[in-house]
């Protein structure tokens, strides 16, 4: 007996259900739906390929982790950074003197209301880059900061 499989949403999480139940029985069985008549009109599509290695509050994390890992290893066995852009890299926060918020949120606000920003989770330990240790095509202006919140190869980006 054949079953068929509906899953709803063709975000990253619907795309990738697929292809793992694609691995056990015939993809013409399993058949994608979503709500939205706009390509990349939801998380998925505005995180904008971004992916991160650490950036999880406690009960995500491991999972968090197993994500990137994942994303590295096809990416690997798949050729991604030919076929889909996917490149690993720094992390780097970059706020302009005359947009930084002013005490909007704390620690792990920002994942539960939006508010704040990665920088504040990773508190002291971040590093604030300055003399000239920041990509030679970033122009500063008086009163920017730029600071490394993630880690050679802890973030990476798919944006094909």
């Amino acid at each position: 007996m054949t079953t068929n499989i509906t899953i709803l949403g063709c975000g990253i999480i619907g795309l990738s259900t697929a292809y793992y139940l694609s691995q056990f029985q015939a993809p013409s069985t399993i058949h994608l739906l979503d709500p939205s008549p706009t390509l990349f009109a939801s998380a998925s599509g505005f995180a904008g390929g971004f992916l991160a290695k650490d950036w999880f509050s406690p009960s995500l994390a491991e999972l968090g982790k197993l994500s990137f890992e994942e994303h590295r290893r096809l990416a690997e066995e798949f050729g991604g950074a030919e076929k889909w852009g996917y490149l690993r890299s720094k992390g780097v926060s970059y706020t302009t003197g005359r947009g930084r918020m002013k005490g909007n949120g704390r620690g792990e606000d920002w994942l539960r209301e939006g508010t704040g920003s990665r920088v504040d989770v990773v508190g002291e330990g971040s590093d604030f880059v300055g003399g000239g240790d920041w990509p030679e095509w970033l122009r500063r202006s008086e009163g920017d900061e730029v600071e490394i919140i993630g880690e050679d190869g802890s973030v990476a980006q798919v944006w094909v």
